[in-house]
């Protein structure tokens, strides 16, 4: 077993039917969320940051991963105000999906939070330096279209609040 402070790697030695076996290594790591955030005027709250897998910037809801003892929703919450500086009047459940079932067992819980309206400057680490887009819904719908957006959880909590805000 490796780990570092949110992955674990864990080894798994799975029995074969012709009575060998195989190592299987899976990540345990806490569930995540992705906060979709909407301003009164229809607009969508987004982050551009830098993905170290890609080596790129990224465009995607507001996320991260759960605290220990915190709910979803409030970490959905917390992390919407940390990486934009928005807070929200009302956050919706949009159901949660498994990542990555391959390898890890954690769970991405995504919202969509209404109202969303500036209420300080992001407060992220050098490390997680964000820069919010806010894009009306004709932008969100091309950037999903044309690949701009292409975090997968993005596409797919993206696509859920599209179709929850009407």
């Amino acid at each position: 077993m490796t780990s570092h402070p949110f992955i674990e790697l864990v080894r798994h030695e799975i029995a074969l039917a012709d009575g060998g076996s195989r190592e299987v290594v899976t990540l345990t790591m806490p569930d995540w969320v992705a906060c979709t955030a909407r301003t009164d005027d229809g607009r969508f709250v987004l982050v551009r940051q830098h993905r170290h897998g890609i080596d790129a910037p990224t465009l995607e809801p507001a996320g991260g991963l759960i605290d220990p003892g915190e709910s979803p929703e409030v970490a959905a919450l917390r992390e919407l105000f940390e990486e934009t500086g928005y807070a929200a009047t009302t956050i919706e459940p949009l159901g949660w999906v498994h990542p990555n079932p391959v390898l890890q067992a954690n769970r991405c819980h995504m919202f969509l939070a209404h109202g969303a309206s500036k209420q300080a400057e992001p407060q992220v680490s050098e490390l997680e330096a964000t820069e919010v887009v806010l894009v009306d819904r004709d932008r969100l719908r091309a950037a999903l279209e044309d690949g701009t957006i292409t975090h997968a959880l993005a596409v797919l909590a993206l696509g859920r609040a599209l179709a929850a805000s009407g």
